[in-house]
């Protein structure tokens, strides 16, 4: 049998202990084994570049994510920390409630405002004042004055909730009331309405939206008023009753005095003031016109 070079070699090698056999026969096995390189030694493979597609405006995982830049707004003097948009939408909504609040309020200030709506503020004649009214004031001034209530004709200087004209109509009066107020002349409208409806003939109630100073007076029997002083209201009033009613005519001011009436003043009860028209020639010479001039001049 033949034997390989190398096995003759190893057979006149002498006898070796077992382990340095062994790792004579592994070296010659790895000596015939095909040359591979050393995964230790061997160059790393080449990583190719990996482009991950971000989408515009996204934050990256290691960019710190942050949230909507607050602002710090004053209220009322309160700090109060809201977004940008958050801020916004407070402004707009702040801003149509202040219109909407000056919306209702400006019927009940523009009396105040300005000469052309000149008044008082709405403050309702109480249930006995009004009692008191028609049922002993009027009654008496007609009756001095040879008439009667029922068919007289009255107009209400701010005439508010109504009571005053639904209290004429009540009673036989051909009422009509002015009011500036368009809340006031519905909620008027709404309580009174059954009472003008029910009113014994001759008596009629109407109440208007409409300024008190473009009131026809020329065939007016009374003129009721519930001004206040110090601001011209009254001797205004006066004046305009002067030029237009007719000389037979009464005013009824609540509670406040006409300046320069003193002498027509028949009657004083529980507040309620009578003016008669019909003593006009008492008045000092002179006296309306002068009024007049000086109300023209305050226009």
């Amino acid at each position: 049998m033949a034997v390989s070079g190398d096995a003759a070699a190893a057979a006149s090698l002498p006898s070796a202990p077992p382990a340095a056999a062994a790792t004579v026969a592994a070296a010659a096995v790895v000596a015939e084994a095909p040359c591979q390189p050393s995964p230790a030694t061997s160059p790393a493979p080449t990583a190719e570049p990996v482009v991950e597609a971000v989408s515009e405006g996204a934050a990256t995982p290691s960019a710190g994510v942050e949230g909507p830049k607050k602002k710090r707004i004053s209220v009322l003097g309160m700090q109060i920390s809201a977004t940008e948009q958050g801020a916004k939408k407070a402004l707009i909504g702040a801003g149509a409630l202040l219109i909407a609040v000056n919306g209702i309020g400006l019927p009940f200030i523009l009396p105040k405002l300005t000469r052309r709506f000149l008044g008082a503020p709405y403050l309702p004649m109480k249930r006995t004042a009004v009692d008191v009214l028609f049922d002993r004031v009027l009654p008496t001034w007609a009756a001095n004055s040879g008439r009667t209530v029922p068919g007289l004709r009255l107009v209400d200087f701010g005439s508010g909730d109504g009571r005053v004209v639904a209290a004429a109509a009540s009673r036989g009066m051909k009422a009509v009331g002015y009011e500036l107020n368009p809340y006031l002349v519905l909620w008027s409208w709404l309580r009174t309405r059954g009472t003008l409806a029910a009113a014994p003939a001759p008596g009629s109630g109407e109440l208007r939206w409409a300024n008190a100073w473009t009131a026809e007076l020329r065939n007016v029997d009374v003129v009721t008023i519930y001004g206040r002083p110090g601001d011209g209201l009254m001797e205004r009033a006066a004046a305009k009753c002067e030029a237009e009613l007719p000389p037979t005519a009464a005013v009824v001011s609540h509670h406040f005095d006409v300046p320069g009436w003193e002498r027509l003043l028949v009657q004083d009860v529980e507040g309620l003031k009578l003016y008669d028209l019909s003593r006009r020639g008492f008045v000092a010479p002179g006296a309306a016109a002068a009024m007049r001039q000086g109300v023209a001049r305050e226009e």
